[in-house]
């Protein structure tokens, strides 16, 4: 958080002293996020952006397996904005830099499956990350932070895509258990991969307040 906002300092003081906006949102992939625009002309203008907070972790059990899962989304943006016809509307185009990811722990006395394998699971583990990737893509349409005069309050909405897929991994003590290979493991690391590849984009979304100073 320390060094996201250190990252839109240095952002706002490479930039010529005009009239910028600060501001503050809700959203996703981050639960609430801060950031600083400085409209460049009627029709361009460049913002940065980190949004995040979402960090769960829920606990379950499942025919004796005990199941740890966990979320967390975070992100720090560089944007810029096109006002294709000089009012509030504007596309965007950027970069962001992403934490986004979930973890599931297996582990207990209770029976699995891999790879079509029912194993048992007393004293053994089985852990799969979901990461989305670091780097990524911005596309998106929007709503304020256009050049004005007029200074103080006003809102700002945000509605987009990153472009990236997930990348999976695992790590298990099954290997060389009770029949269990490593081609086992990837096997299913692979089911797993094919159903979130089918999600190549993330949708971000983001409103909130402007101050204009």
């Amino acid at each position: 958080m320390k060094k996201s906002i250190l990252a839109l300092a240095l952002f706002a003081s490479a930039l010529p002293a005009m009239a910028s906006d600060v501001y503050v949102g809700l959203g996703f992939p981050g639960l609430f996020g801060i950031g600083f625009a400085r409209p460049l002309n009627a029709s361009f203008g460049l913002r940065a952006e980190y949004s995040g907070g979402i960090k769960v972790s829920k606990d379950g059990n499942q025919e004796g397996v005990n199941v740890v899962g966990s979320l967390q989304g975070s992100r720090l943006g560089a944007f810029a904005d096109y006002y294709p016809f000089q009012g509030g509307l504007r596309l965007v185009a950027g970069l962001t830099s992403n934490d986004i990811q979930a973890k599931l722990t297996s582990t207990g006395t209770g029976t699995a499956q891999i790879n079509g394998k029912q194993v048992d699971m007393s004293g053994q583990r089985f852990d799969i990350t979901v990461k989305y990737p670091s780097s990524t893509p911005y596309l998106g349409i929007g709503w304020g932070h256009q050049q004005s005069d007029t200074k103080g309050l006003g809102g700002y909405l945000d509605a987009g895509v990153m472009v990236g897929s997930f990348g999976i991994s695992a790590s298990t003590s099954l290997v060389n258990v009770q029949g269990i290979t490593q081609a086992d493991v990837d096997a299913q690391i692979a089911k797993i991969s094919d159903a979130t590849n089918k999600l190549s984009v993330l949708p971000s979304v983001s409103l909130g307040l402007v101050y204009r100073f």
